[in-house]
This record gives structure tokens, sequence and C-alpha cells, in this order.
């Protein structure tokens, strides 16, 4: 291989007092290619320390900034006891940073999973088109109180039902559409879908998120994927934010095989266009969702059946819904819930929260053998967990189990899923 770096150690010896010269070359390539690897394995490893060093520094610091948000508020709301409502404004407070503080967790967690290969992907039929009534949900309202324009539009489609993950889908819209509001007073956001091609029962599917926005310079967009990254310590200061959502959203989009392009001018605006091949679904005639009408769930004279071992967490448990007007009564591990639930008649629980990880027997073992007896096929079993991923829930569901709710546990969400529960099922 002509082209290929070569190098030799050259010796050369005198022979009989110098009347001849022996010259020996030695092939010593192989010791300085792996001395070259070796030195690039310690760069990239000085690298990588340094760049754990970096982020460990910037956790530290976003983590310990709305800590101190709450601790302060909480300790303000404590001295304001003669003042009702001064003390409930800081409570809300403490509450609306203690928010940010479990999004920027699970921000940080959905990137240590991507790094280490281990977040999975769903693929299964979705309504393409469902997508515009979620991110209307979410965003026209308050896109449309600052007097900016907010439209979806679709394009040349001739399927609505893929095959993907939509909820991770919705995340990268989520995340561009939330940077897009954030950084547009006036003119327009726009969303657009467009089925660009189809081949072999695959489609390239673009979406696209323009704002008229306060764009970015074209120094910024070479490491706007970077995490943590942002555009200047004032974007931080007057938008907030952990800079986190460009890089999952760059991840996101890698591990589906798509691409993300970022096309940016200052005081301009701002386009991010992504493209996804997805296979169009097996069928065109999945059923969408019969319309139910949900009716309030209420708590109010339920016998609920609490598995937690965790102290605190049962106690915050059984008092809000003590307070919503349930019957809560409270074991700490698996076999004291399948104990206790067989002492009872059927119907007699209306319900059972079941924590996953517990002493002698978890919550997966548990349910599994409530689901054997006769009284316990159709009792409905949610699981509480720190666990909040999809392939958690999904796992959950697999166990037996009729839903998942993510500690910390946010009683107004687990009300309204328990309204949407007992609709469906009643329907």
């Amino acid at each position: 291989m002509k082209d290929e770096n070569k190098w030799f150690i050259l010796t050369i010896t005198a022979i009989e007092h110098g009347k001849y010269h022996l010259f020996a070359f030695y092939d010593h390539s192989e010791d300085v290619l792996k001395e070259l690897d070796y030195l690039q394995q310690i760069e990239t490893t000085k690298n990588e320390s340094e760049y754990k060093a970096s982020f460990l520094s910037r956790m530290s610091h976003e983590i310990r900034t709305p800590m101190n948000g709450i601790i302060g508020m909480l300790t303000l709301a404590r001295q304001s006891k003669q003042d009702a409502k001064q003390g409930s404004y800081y409570l809300q407070q403490a509450e609306d940073i203690s928010k940010y503080l479990l999004s920027l967790i699970n921000e940080v967690l959905d990137m240590s999973r991507m790094e280490a290969g281990k977040l999975e992907l769903e693929s299964k039929p979705f309504n393409i088109y469902h997508l515009k009534a979620q991110l209307n949900n979410i965003f026209k309202e308050t896109i449309e109180k600052k007097n900016v324009l907010f439209k979806i539009d679709y394009f040349d489609f001739d399927a609505k039902y893929f095959m993907g993950d939509e909820l991770r889908i919705m995340q990268i819209l989520v995340n561009l559409l939330s940077n897009a509001s954030k950084f547009t007073d006036n003119g327009e956001i726009t969303v657009t879908f467009r089925q660009m091609y189809k081949e072999d029962k695959v489609a390239n599917i673009m979406m696209r998120v323009h704002d008229t926005g306060k764009g970015m310079s074209r120094e910024f967009l070479s490491h706007i994927f970077r995490p943590f990254e942002q555009e200047g310590v004032e974007i931080s200061k007057k938008y907030g934010g952990s800079g986190l959502g460009m890089a999952i959203t760059d991840q996101l989009v890698k591990l589906m095989g798509g691409e993300i392009v970022v096309d940016s001018l200052e005081g301009k605006g701002t386009d991010f266009t992504v493209f996804l091949n997805l296979p169009v679904a097996p069928s065109q005639e999945y059923e969408d969702e019969k319309e139910v009408v949900v009716e309030q769930f209420s708590f109010e004279k339920k016998r609920i059946l609490l598995a937690e071992d965790n102290e605190i967490n049962a106690e915050i448990c059984m008092s809000v819904l003590n307070s919503k007007g349930a019957f809560v009564e409270r074991v700490e591990n698996g076999q004291e819930a399948v104990d206790t639930f067989k002492k009872h008649a059927k119907n007699y629980y209306d319900l059972i929260l079941m924590d996953i990880q517990m002493p002698q027997m978890d919550g997966y073992e548990a349910t599994q053998i409530i689901r054997t007896m006769e009284s316990g096929k159709a009792i409905p079993i949610f699981a509480l967990s720190a666990d909040a991923y999809v392939e958690n829930k999904r796992y959950s569901k697999e166990m037996g189990m009729d839903g998942h709710f993510s500690k910390p546990i946010d009683f107004d969400v687990m009300e309204k899923e328990l309204s949407e529960y007992f609709s469906r099922r009643d329907a």
C-alpha cells in the first residue's frame, strides 16, 4: 500500500575492521501506530474527563439554583404565618420552581439514557393528524395571547396512519415549538407537515417549525445541539431554560434515523426542519378512539388499598387522598398487599395504588398474584414509581397493571387519568 505511512529503524554495523558495513532495516510501523493510538486514547479520555467535569459543574449550578429558590420560598412561607395570601404566593412559587427542577432532572435522565443507548423507541400505528390537536392544546392559547399568528398545515399526505413513536415525535415538536414561542413576540409561528415521497411503503415526512422571532447568529448555529448551549448569558437570564432541549431533540431525531436542519437569520426568524422516514401502517382502517364523555372521577367514599413502604411518600399520599374523601388502607410491602386484599370480599376496594420497589415482595409480583384471584381479575391497579419512562409504563401494563403514576405524584394528573380510565371502562 503505497499511501500507507511506514516507520523504520536503521542500524549500521561495521564488519571486519570497517572493511564492510551491515545496514539493517527494522519495520517499526506497528509500534509507532500503537503509540499514536495510545496518545489518541489519552487525548480522548482527557477531553471526556474535562467534558464530564464541565457537565457536572453546570449540572450543579442548574440544580442548586432552583433548589435555592425552593428553600428560600418555603422559608418565606414559614415566616408569613400571619399573612395567608402572602404565604400562599410563596408556596405557589416553590411549586412552580419544583416543576422546573423536575423537568430538568427528566431532561438529564433522557440525555443519559440516549448516550448509553438505553432509550427504547416504540413502533406502533399512530394518526399523524392527531399531532395537530395535541400541539394546539399545548401552544395555541399561549402563543395567540402574544398576538402572534399560530397555524398548523398538512400537505400531500396519501395516508394518515404511520408506524412510529408518537410520544417521542411529540417531544421533538414540543421542544422546537417551546423555543419558537419563547423567542417570538410578533409575526407568526407555523408548523408544516408534508409527505415528501414514498418508497417501499416508507414515507419521508417533513416537519417544519417556522417562526419570525429573534433568530440566531451563524456562529451559535454551529454548536446549537451541544448540551447546555445557549446563545449568551443574557438569553439564559431573560428566557430561562436549561439548554438541554435542543441536544435531546437532535439525539431523538438521530435515534429515529432522521435528520434535522436549522436555518436562521438574526432579527428575522428561524426554521427547524425535521425529516423522518416512517413506515406506512399496514392498515388505514384503524378506528379512531371513540369519543368518550369523560366524567370527573371523585375520590369521595372510595376505598383504596395503598402499598407504599416509604413513610413520607405514604403520609403525603394518604393525607391528600383522605382530604379528597377517600378511605385509604396502607400496607408496607407487596406481601402485605396480597394478604390484605385476600382478606376482603370481592369489590371491597375500588382501587389499588401499588408501589413498585418494596421489600419482601415488589409491586409487580404482588399484582400478578392478585390477578390470579377471582376477586382480583377486575380490580383497577395502578403503579406508583419513580421510573417515568415510556418503557417503564409499558412494562407496568405488561405486568397486569392498568396504569402507571410517576413520582413525585401530581394528584391533579392522577385524578384526570383516573377519570379517563373509568370513563373508558364504563363506556
